[in-house]
């Protein structure tokens, strides 16, 4: 994983040196749909498979997020960019992560995603009759290694059923107002 995370920094890095140069000739608009197409869209790129990452790993990859929003908003890079972040409604690496997990598990609970998906989330089932029974939680696969706890059906799994009943019983996507939901807990 730190070669995938070193190459995708690298790369940003190079992007971010290029529109740093001609930033001063774009209007704020166009910045930020430049950066979303080439920064953004590279961090965004397979980063459920982050989950479980180390630290350090993410705080990489959260430094160059950082950046592209010191970039758009003109910010000197001593200031702070927890509040650029903010503003531009970016959500922190490792949150956009969990994001990315919990949106694939929404769609693979309703039969909207890959079959391949669907068959790794498992409803909850008790041996007999208990109040959790109907609080809509997955099954969590027990595992021996770190890379087994990393995987899909564990993952989705245990984030699925830390989530507050409220998004648990979503009828459909867009009331499934989860990035509010990581925005609060952000903070």
């Amino acid at each position: 994983m730190k070669k995938q995370v070193s190459q995708t920094i690298s790369a940003c890095s190079f992007y971010l040196c290029n529109i740093n140069q001609i930033s001063r000739f774009l209007p704020r608009p166009t910045k930020e749909r430049v950066v979303s197409a080439i920064i953004t869209s590279r961090l965004d790129y397979c980063n459920a498979l982050l989950y479980g990452t180390s630290a350090v790993n993410i705080a990489r990859l959260q430094r160059i997020h950082k950046t592209a929003a010191r970039l758009i908003m003109r910010s000197p890079h001593s200031d702070s960019a927890t509040p650029l972040l903010c503003e531009l409604n970016w959500l922190p690496i490792v949150c956009r992560v969990d994001f990315k997990l919990l949106v694939f598990t929404y769609k693979a609970m309703h039969n909207d995603a890959p079959v391949y998906l669907c068959e790794l989330v498992c409803p909850y089932q008790p041996t007999r009759t208990l109040r959790s029974a109907n609080n809509n939680m997955l099954e969590v696969k027990h595992t021996h290694t770190k890379a087994g706890d990393c995987s899909f059906a564990v993952a989705a799994a245990s984030l699925w059923n830390n989530l507050p009943m409220v998004f648990k019983t979503c009828d459909n996507l867009t009331s499934f107002k989860l990035k509010t939901h990581f925005f609060r807990i952000a903070d």
